[in-house]
């Protein structure tokens, strides 16, 4: 994906950001929380664009030098193309950046295809989220240590 770039939210962006976050998550956040990252001081908050579309985002708070992600998603129609490796590649570099010492998210164990990204970025499994996901469905807490 040659056109894809990543950038920091802004307020412009929030509803793009919005409609991926209600396609894609099933707890979403509010509009107002998504815009709140954009000028939280503890939060990074970047979307990936592709010809003025925002395709993807993600955000993590630094909590004590580490990175907690809070949420990320692909726009559905880019699924499966490698957009996903992108994110994870500039949310890994923006931790450097950022000097940070780890990264630590969740995810549903029923998520296959996000635990093998994760994993081949580097991402352990460390625990375990009892019925995290709506009452029913076990989080996986993976960390990423070597940053």
């Amino acid at each position: 994906m040659d056109n894809l770039h990543f950038q920091n939210l802004s307020d412009v962006f929030c509803n793009q950001v919005f409609d991926i976050e209600r396609a894609s998550i099933d707890e979403p956040w509010t509009l107002n929380q998504i815009c709140a990252l954009a000028s939280d001081k503890n939060a990074v908050a970047r979307v990936g664009i592709v010809d003025g579309e925002i395709i993807c985002y993600y955000s993590f708070y630094d909590i004590c030098n580490e990175g907690n992600v809070n949420n990320l998603a692909v726009k559905e129609n880019y699924r499966c193309k490698g957009v996903g490796a992108l994110l994870i590649e500039d949310m890994i570099e923006i931790a450097k950046e950022k000097k940070l010492t780890a990264i630590t998210l969740e995810v549903n164990e029923k998520n296959t295809i996000a635990i093998a990204l994760y994993r081949k970025y580097g991402f352990i499994t460390e625990g375990k989220r009892t019925k995290f996901y709506g009452g029913k469905d076990d989080a996986l807490i993976m960390w990423k240590r070597d940053i």
